[in-house]
């Protein structure tokens, strides 16, 4: 009986050590091509995976390259890149592939000889006279120090002291334009999640708007009115935004930033109708003629959607209530104020 009891346990411990975790893989085996290929449906991720395996090919073009007395890569260079680059590509999302591009270019200066860190102070040169890239060499270095680093590699000896100062400084660099970067997304990101709390809080302000009109009415036929007005407004500052879509965003951080504007932007423009459709039943503008006609309602509710300043002109009209005496003092002529203004010749004499 004792050895049946013994038997399962045996059973167990043989199971747990067949689990054992597997061995580390290789700094060659994280290197391979095929390992970074996926396909993601998001297309800044793949812009983001495609940057990762453009760096990871990079280095392995930079560790193929021989090496000489003024190689930075160690052990210890070579075992934090193994750690960096000893994830699951599956997993990687927009901001994590970034991150992971950021660590293995700042490596790069320090994997590679004194040619190759040469190639990137020339880099760094010709990339100073594009005004449009961001975070050029003279923002945070001078350029004497960059021709100083320069002319070391044109020297027989070139002096390892100055080929690790430039080493530092490149990584340096490439750092801040990862900062910079991560600053833009997380400025979209930020955008993005105050407006997905937004549009709720102006659905239910709308819907509150919509019964208070309807409580304080007294027309028939006030839904179909509220109706139309609502989705010109809609309609009209939906067009506005695919407008902009297709003309005016052509960053990839505009566009990523103005996905969730856009779904509040119908929203926006019923809105805009709604008040539209109060001003004109205060008579402040004629909408629709004489007739008060639905089409010219929903007409010029669609412009308030469509046009943003059409819209804020009409809220300023009615924000401001000149006052009576100054309006009437501004309505008499010229002529007719000069001759006020003269003293009367019967209390003259």
């Amino acid at each position: 009986m004792a050895q049946a009891v013994d038997a399962p346990r045996q059973r167990v411990r043989l199971g747990r050590r067949a689990a054992a975790p597997q061995p580390p893989a290789t700094l060659d085996a994280l290197l391979k091509a095929e390992r970074w290929r996926r396909n993601a449906r998001d297309p800044e991720l793949n812009k983001a995976l495609g940057y990762v395996r453009a760096a990871v090919a990079e280095i392995r073009r930079v560790l193929a390259l021989p090496s000489d007395e003024l190689s930075l890569c160690t052990q210890e260079i070579k075992a934090r890149l193994r750690d960096t680059l000893d994830q699951p590509v599956e997993s990687l999302t927009i901001d994590s592939a970034w991150e992971l591009y950021t660590e293995l270019k700042g490596m790069l200066p320090f994997l590679g000889n004194g040619d190759d860190v040469a190639s990137r102070l020339d880099h760094e040169a010709e990339r100073g006279n594009d005004a449009t890239r961001w975070h050029p060499w003279t923002q945070h270095f001078s350029s004497e120090e960059l021709e100083r680093l320069r002319r070391n590699y044109d020297s027989a000896t070139p002096d390892p002291k100055l080929h690790g100062q430039a080493a530092a400084k490149l990584s340096f660099l490439y750092a801040r334009r990862a900062e910079a970067g991560r600053e833009r997304r997380a400025k979209a990101a930020q955008k993005r999640r105050y407006l997905n709390v937004l549009a709720p809080a102006l659905l239910a302000l709308q819907v509150v708007l919509v019964l208070a009109i309807v409580a304080a009415a007294d027309e028939e036929g006030v839904w179909k009115q509220i109706f139309v007005a609502g989705t010109a407004g809609a309609l009209g500052a939906t067009l506005a935004g695919t407008m902009r879509i297709r003309d005016d965003l052509r960053e990839l951080d505009d566009l990523r930033s103005f996905w969730p504007a856009m779904r509040v932007q119908p929203l926006v423009g019923a809105t805009a109708g709604l008040i539209v459709l109060l001003v004109v039943e205060t008579g402040t503008l004629d909408g629709g003629g004489q007739s008060g006609s639905w089409a010219g309602r929903a007409l010029v509710a669609f412009a308030a959607g469509f046009s943003e300043p059409f819209f804020l002109g009409l809220v300023q009209r009615v924000a401001v209530i000149p006052d009576k005496k100054e309006a009437a003092v501004e309505a008499i002529p010229a002529s007719d104020a000069a001759t006020a203004s003269q003293p009367d010749s019967t209390e003259t004499s």
